[in-house]
């Protein structure tokens, strides 16, 4: 009984807390928990870096199965527990744009929150794409179809992806949906991304001097973007020919 009684208080200590836990049990939470208990700390630090990945992603699929069974405050709990706990700005864009079909706004201060910028440059029949987002993370998809996918830490591309999202200049009102309609040979198409829903610029780049910041950071990125990629290359061919069996 004070066992259980303690564990309706808050001051518990981790190794105390995860120490009532059965490591016996046949579930995957338990066979972690037993394994930071015989201090096999990287079995359990990789078992736990998956699962906190997949999280956002579990709540997703819940969400909307509780769309599907109509209970919709229930799927509006689980969404706003996305946009909470998510560390990818594309999960938390998803689950916000989501919550926003179900009425539920986010407040004014956190609305106008950047998490993403997107860029559109029409080239021939097609365009270049660069978006950078606000945990550190870009992609790059030029006309010819080819990507950059940006995902990791570096010191000269994630410090320009992070300005990119800081320079970004929120104009107009929200809009749900992004547009899909061509664009103008002389002109560009700029996408604020927020909680509240996309913000849509268009028009010619020499136009719009108070969006020069943003124009100037995306390319500086871009620019870092494809020179390490293009140095990545490099190394990794220069490995492949070392790696060559002699003749």
């Amino acid at each position: 009984m004070n066992a259980l009684r303690s564990l309706l208080f808050p001051d518990w200590e981790l190794e105390s807390l995860l120490g009532n836990v059965d490591p016996n049990r046949e579930d995957d939470f338990s066979l972690v928990v037993a394994s930071i208990q015989t201090g096999q700390l990287d079995e359990a630090e990789e078992w736990l870096s998956k699962e906190i990945e997949r999280y956002p992603w579990v709540l997703l699929a819940a969400a909307d199965v509780k769309i599907k069974m109509n209970e919709l405050a229930e799927a509006g709990r689980l969404l706003r527990a996305v946009t909470l706990i998510a560390t990818e700005a594309r999960v938390r864009l998803w689950a916000w744009h989501n919550l926003r079909q179900l009425g539920k706004f986010p407040s004014p201060d956190l609305a106008r929150q950047v998490l993403g910028v997107i860029i559109e440059v029409p080239y021939a029949e097609s365009s270049d794409i660069l978006a950078a987002y606000a945990d550190g993370t870009a992609r790059y998809i030029n006309h010819q179809g080819g990507m950059i996918v940006w995902d990791r830490l570096d010191e000269d591309v994630t410090p320009r992806v992070l300005t990119a999202v800081r320079e970004a200049v929120i104009f107009g009102e929200p809009e749900d949906d992004h547009p899909d309609d061509p664009i103008p040979a002389d002109q560009a198409r700029l996408a604020v991304l927020t909680p509240a829903g996309i913000h849509t610029w268009q028009g010619v780049p020499t136009d719009a001097p108070n969006m020069g910041k943003s124009f100037a950071a995306m390319g500086e990125l871009l620019r870092a973007m494809v020179r390490t990629a293009l140095d990545q290359r490099r190394a990794d061919a220069e490995t492949d020919d070392e790696e060559l069996p002699e003749e």
